[in-house]
C-alpha cells in the first residue's frame, strides 16, 4: 500500500478523521509535486502529533469502554510512528533529501541574486531544479554513482553533468561565483576536501545539513567558520524543518 493511502487507512478507523485530513492532504500534496518531477510548493510544518494535540484529541473522544479506548490510543501511536516516517519515504521514493521547496527557492534568488551556481553532488537535482526555474545559471554535478543502485537515479529532475565534486570545482571555479553542497553522508569525508579546493578558489559556499548531526562528517564541522549573515538568517525562516532533524542553511568559509 502506498505511503499516503496507508496514513489514510489508520486515519478511517479512528473517531473524527478529519481532524487529520490537512495534515494527510499536506503530505499528499508533497508527493503529488515530486512525482510530477517539480518542487513542493510551500514550507512545511510539523506532521507529527504534539503531546497537546494528542492529549485534547483523546479527551474529546473518551469512551466507557475501556478496550475501544485502549485501541484508539494504539492506533492513534501508529498513526503518530507513520508520521515520523515521512522523511525516510520521501528519501527512499523521491531522493528528496533537502527541504527544497518553492517558495523557499523564491526567497533564495531574491537574497542572492545575480550569482552563478555550482551544484555538487546534487542527487536528482532538486536544488539546481528550483534555481533554473527561477533563470539563475546553474551548472548542477553529480558523480551519479548512487543512481545504479537507487530506483530514484531513473527520475532525475534535471540535467545532471556526471562529475565527482572534486572534479567539478577544478573544471568550473573560474566559472562560478557560489558552490551548493546539500546533505552530505555524515561518514564521507569528501566534505572536508571539498572545503579545502572552494578555499583555494574563495568560492561562496552554500551548505545545507544538520550541525554535528544527521548529515556531514565531524572532521568538516570541525574546520569550518560560518559566516553571519541576516540574508541566511531569513532564508532559514523560509527552510522547513519539519521533525527532529535540525538541518538548515549554512554560509560557510
Amino acid at each position: 500500500m502506498d505511503y499516503i493511502e496507508n496514513l489514510r487507512q489508520i486515519v478511517s478507523t479512528l473517531p473524527q478523521p478529519k481532524v487529520f485530513t490537512a495534515r494527510i492532504n499536506f503530505m499528499q500534496h508533497v508527493c503529488d509535486a515530486l512525482k510530477s518531477g517539480n518542487l513542493p510548493k510551500y514550507r512545511f510544518p510539523t506532521f507529527e502529533l504534539s503531546e497537546s494535540e494528542i492529549k485534547n484529541y483523546l479527551r474529546s473522544n473518551m469512551t466507557d469502554d475501556e478496550s475501544k479506548f485502549q485501541q484508539m490510543v494504539e492506533t492513534l501511536q501508529n498513526f503518530d510512528k507513520q508520521l515520523g516516517e515521512f522523511r525516510t519515504y520521501l528519501q527512499v521514493r523521491f531522493g528528496y533529501w533537502a527541504t527544497i521547496t518553492d517558495n523557499l527557492m523564491d526567497s533564495w534568488v531574491k537574497l542572492f541574486p545575480d550569482r552563478k551556481y555550482l551544484e555538487l553532488m546534487a542527487g536528482n537535482g532538486y536544488i539546481s531544479k528550483g534555481l533554473r526555474n527561477r533563470n539563475m545559471s546553474v551548472v548542477c554535478t553529480d558523480n551519479l554513482s548512487w543512481s545504479a543502485q537507487s530506483k530514484t537515479g531513473e527520475t532525475l529532475i534535471t540535467d545532471i553533468e556526471q562529475l565527482d565534486a572534486l572534479s567539478a570545482i577544478k573544471k568550473y571555479h573560474d566559472q562560478v561565483d557560489s558552490v551548493v553542497l546539500a546533505w552530505s553522508p555524515d561518514r564521507d569525508e569528501i566534505d572536508f576536501e571539498i572545503l579545502k579546493e572552494i578555499r583555494k578558489f574563495n568560492l561562496e559556499f552554500f551548505v545545507i545539513g544538520e550541525e554535528y548531526g544527521a548529515t556531514n562528517s565531524k572532521k568538516f564541522w570541525d574546520s569550518i567558520n560560518v559566516i553571519k549573515n541576516p540574508e541566511i538568517d531569513e532564508l532559514n525562516q523560509v527552510y522547513s524543518q519539519y521533525d527532529l532533524v535540525n538541518d538548515k542553511i549554512f554560509l560557510i568559509q
